[in-house]
């Protein structure tokens, strides 16, 4: 038995033996080649020709990606299997992966993708995201439709062009498809081949034109497999069809933001799918309530009803408003949600009631801003515990901020900026939140009330109490939220000096505004240590000179304060975005350090006192775009550095003492949108090609001695006619996110000649925004007649030609000019008749002609009548008119024409003069014949004996006619 035992035993350790040895004779025929000299299958010589191929393809790699991909060199490094981005088979060593994807590298790859690629019988994985392999053609290339084995394709953002292949319905086995494509223009009229791939899980087409495929719901219900669906910024134009059967039962994931729906939220076929875990419908344009399925949908987690346009014209408003009266409170798992601009109304606690209060509550991002919500905050706010993110800014809400919103200790972001809350914040406000990063209590009737030695108990990064009650003590608990990056206390009522830990304290700060407060003291000496990218401390008391500036300042706004001393040196501060420092009381020239402001955009030094001449070094900056040097005393001629800044959209050299030609190459700043020239001591004509500045809107050239006459082809001004305003950037929204930002904070003391008076029209943005069009040339010498051509700026509002010496007629179709509500054309020569057509200005509220030479009739009209009831010295100094309302009475009772009339010829009462100056020089004359006769014998006699002479001499050659005539006869 024993025996038996033994042997047994030795048969089971023989066996176990063989075992081992034929478990590590496999392992190592299976060890990939990456493992040093360990024998596993190496690359299969034509796949390794074919991706060489496909680096021949790659006509850039600067990160040098496929710099391992190589021929030459030792054995291990021609193994493809081992090159960057290849993944083989540890059975057979087959390219199985090729992983190429950009992931967010700067820059890769560019070229073309080679057809090698189908020598790769074996790819299951293909990533080329993020590179710029589209070829010459742009296309996305079909044979990739030949890779059968592929189960994940991965191009998004190649920048193809063109149709997507229905070749890719021959990938059978895709799993994996993203063609997201926002740097192309892609598109795809059928979407039928996707049916050909019933095994797809995951579809992302964002940013492929879809918006010839009006039935892409019933294609994707064809796919029952899918899981994730995404088809944002796709051009949809509905998504209300009919679906009998509902095959998506596995879907989780659906993106459709930034389509155009355009019909009621409750329409939509997707409602029913509560699969769901993320919904995004984000600026999809659907109208009307929530629907009740929406309670349904227990699987969501991120829930995006949100539109990223506020400014959007719904059809109907009143209809559009809708409340939260759909029931949430089921939606356990929800995460995220938000309803920003929504035109959601009601009041705000009942809004939270139809939340989800489950145990745990898992909200944790809650976006109500920018709606229409009312009434008070509930106090038991605080029972959200794992809120991270909660923004009820831009509402109505009123009363006071409750003291259990500092219970929520994993806020990190909170905003009730914009509303109507009152009452006063302390340190109990934020007794627990030991996460907040960033609050915005901005523009509410808040009072804060923070001791001086307060620390946050949480690392504050982004404080923004503007327009809150804060002073008038500079509020000495910031000093210890050293964290602070962003920091915004304007209109605080802060009246206190800078205090002297201002810059240490503030050290890491990048965004500062202090702006509209009454600060005084001067600006901190050692501010030149400080991080300070944007500075805004305009519209307070602060004086003294300008210290060093922060080497990292970009935007600079000083103004509306009494510094003095000269301009600050950019020595340090050559990174200067904007400078802002009118209404102070500077002086000096212009330092020519300021030409290292290689990146200028807002030069804005008017209202102070500087002089000489600017430097021309300053043309370098030629992304400058806003130029006002208006009201000092600056000399010179026209500023030659502005002779290439092509891109400026607003320049202001008024009321200084610049001299001599406006420069012929003015009509080559095309993008000008304002140019004020006024009140300085330019002369000679104005140059023709200044009507090359086709988006100009607004031009001021008042008080020169500019002479010659008006410029010709002023139809090429045409942002300033109604037909053509879409060639300029006329729109706000059309404008880029920097000059919107320039045009709300800078130069805001814009004027006008206006109704006979120098008006202050307000700002930039009032200008652009009411597309005040305005032409004033008044106050030089210009001759020569006004151009008829001038009629067809019809969108001009403010015509201003008066005190010059302009000649001829009035244009008799300046009733064309249908959006002129100011006209003055007053103390010039101008002659014939008031154009009839000038009382159709329906909109002209002042008007004025006086010293002219106006004559004839008064064309008649309520317009007009009114005008002069208002102005009553509008015709004075034309002594040839007459006629209602005027007291002097026509010559001849002659009906004027009335509005739409035809108006009388230039010649006007021509005609009739004539005849009577003929007939008086007749009378006249005969009269002074007879009167000398009478008077003077002499002179009578020897009249009467010429007579007499020559009767006798006509009497003797008829005689000797008639005698000859007889004689023929006989």
């Amino acid at each position: 038995m024993v025996a038996t035992m033994h042997r047994l035993a030795a048969a089971m350790l023989v066996l176990l033996c063989c075992c081992c040895l034929f478990l590590a004779t496999q392992q190592q025929q299976l060890q990939p080649a990456a493992g040093g000299n360990r024998a596993s299958p190496s690359c299969i010589p034509h796949e390794r020709d074919a991706l060489l191929a496909f680096k021949h393809g790659v006509t850039s790699d600067p990160d040098g990606v496929l710099s391992s991909w190589r021929r030459d060199g030792r054995h291990d490094e021609q193994d493809c299997c081992r090159w960057r981005g290849v993944r083989c088979s540890n059975r057979t060593g087959h390219v199985h992966e090729l992983r190429l994807g950009r992931g967010g590298t700067p820059e890769y790859l560019a070229g073309q993708i080679s057809p090698s690629l189908l020598a790769l019988d074996h790819l299951e994985h293909l990533d080329l995201s993020g590179s710029d392999l589209v070829g010459p053609t742009g296309r996305l290339p079909e044979f990739l439709g030949s890779l059968k084995n592929l189960k994940y394709l991965n191009l998004s953002e190649i920048p193809f062009y063109g149709v997507l292949p229905p070749q890719l319905g021959n990938l059978s086995r895709l799993q994996f498809l993203d063609l997201t494509n926002f740097g192309g223009d892609t598109n795809s009229m059928d979407l039928s081949w996707l049916t050909h791939i019933p095994s797809i899980q995951y579809l992302n087409l964002d940013g492929v034109n879809l918006s010839t495929v009006a039935d892409w719901p019933r294609v994707m219900n064809m796919l029952p497999s899918l899981r994730a669906l995404h088809l944002s910024f796709c051009s949809l134009a509905s998504a209300n069809q009919s679906l009998p059967h509902l095959n998506l039962t596995n879907l989780e994931e659906l993106g459709a933001s930034v389509n155009s729906f355009h019909h009621p939220m409750v329409t939509s076929w997707f409602w029913n799918i509560t699969s769901l875990r993320f919904l995004d419908l984000r600026s999809t344009r659907m109208y009307g309530q929530f629907p009740d399925a929406l309670g349904d949908m227990t699987s969501l987690q991120v829930l995006d009803l949100s539109n990223d346009d506020c400014h959007y014209d719904y059809h109907d408003d009143d209809k559009n408003m809708r409340s939260m009266i759909t029931n949430l409170k089921n939606l356990c798992n929800l995460e995220v949600l938000n309803l920003y601009c929504t035109l959601l109304y009601g009041d705000v606690a009942e809004l939270f009631r139809n939340l989800p209060r489950c145990s745990p509550n898992k909200l944790q991002e809650l976006d109500l801003g920018r709606n229409h919500l009312t009434g008070m905050l509930p106090r038991w706010i605080g029972q959200f515990l794992s809120l991270v993110v909660l923004n009820l800014g831009g509402n109505y809400i009123t009363g006071h901020v409750p003291y259990e919103i500092g219970k929520l200790s994993n806020l990190t972001h909170l905003r009730l900026y914009t509303n109507k809350l009152d009452g006063t914040i302390t340190e109990e406000h934020f007794a627990s939140a030991r996460s907040l990063q960033y609050i915005d209590l901005s523009y509410n009737a808040l009072k804060i009330e923070i001791s001086s030695d307060w620390q946050s108990p949480s690392t504050l990064e982004y404080v923004f109490f503007a327009s809150c009650q804060m002073g008038p003590l500079f509020p000495r608990w910031l000093q210890w939220n050293v964290s602070i990056t962003y920091l915004d206390i304007s209109s605080a009522g802060i009246a206190d000096r800078l205090p002297q830990w201002f810059s240490d304290a503030f050290s890491n700060v990048e965004f500062m505004n202090i702006s509209n407060n009454q600060l005084n003291g001067t600006l901190p000496a050692d501010m030149g240590s400080m991080s300070l990218h944007e500075l805004y401390l305009s519209s307070n008391k602060l004086t003294g000179q300008i210290p060093t500036l922060p080497p990292n300042i970009a935007w600079l706004d000083l103004s509306n304060n009494l510094l003095s001393g000269p301009l600050p040196s950019a020595t340090r501060s050559t990174n200067l975005e904007s400078l802002s420092l009118f209404s102070n009381r500077l002086i000096g020239h212009i330092p020519e350090s300021f030409c290292k402001f290689q990146r200028l955009g807002v030069l804005d030094l008017s209202n102070n006192f500087l002089e000489g001449e600017p430097p021309s070094c300053l043309r370098v900056t030629d992304s400058m775009k806003f130029v006002a040097l208006s009201n000092n005393s600056l000399s010179g001629k026209f500023p030659s550095f502005l002779q290439n800044l092509t891109n400026v959209l607003f320049l202001d050299l008024s009321w200084n003492k610049f001299s001599g030609r406006l420069p012929m190459w003015i009509g080559s700043l095309t993008s000008l949108r304002a140019i004020r020239l006024s009140h300085n001591k330019f002369f000679g004509s104005i140059p023709m090609n200044i009507t090359n500045l086709s988006c100009l809107q607004y031009m001021d050239l008042n008080n020169n001695k500019i002479s010659g006459s008006l410029p010709i082809y002023l139809s090429n001004l045409k942002f300033m006619t109604n037909t053509s305003m879409m060639g300029c950037s006329d729109d706000i929204e059309t404008m880029d996110y920097d000059d919107i930002e320039i045009i709300n904070s800078h130069l805001n003391s814009l004027s006008t000649v206006w109704k006979g008076q120098e008006l202050n029209y307000g700002s930039i943005q009032r200008i652009l925004d009411t597309s005040m069009m305005s032409i004033d040339l008044s106050s030089n010498d210009l001759t020569g007649k006004i151009p008829e051509e001038i009629v067809v700026l019809d969108a001009l509002v403010n015509l201003n030609l008066s005190r010059n010496h302009l000649t001829g007629v009035i244009p008799k179709k300046i009733g064309e000019m249908r959006s002129l509500q100011s006209l003055d054309l007053s103390r010039n020569m101008l002659s014939g008749e008031i154009p009839a057509t000038l009382s159709k200005l329906s909109f002209l509220s002042y008007l004025e002609l006086s010293y002219n030479n106006l004559i004839g009739r008064i064309p008649s009209g309520v317009q007009l009548d009114t005008l002069y009831a208002e102005y009553p010295s509008m015709y004075i100094g034309n002594i040839g008119l007459c006629g209602h309302p005027l007291q002097n009475n026509c010559s001849r009772e002659r009906h004027a024409p009335k509005q739409g009339g035809l108006g009388r010829t230039e010649e006007g009462y021509g005609i009739p003069f004539f005849y009577l100056g003929l007939g008086c020089g007749f009378v006249v004359g005969t009269w002074i014949a007879f009167g000398v006769l009478l008077f003077k014998r002499n002179w009578r006699i020897a009249c009467f004996r010429l007579s007499d002479k020559l009767y006798d001499k006509v009497y003797v050659l008829v005689a000797t006619w008639a005698r000859a005539r007889q004689t023929q006869t006989d």
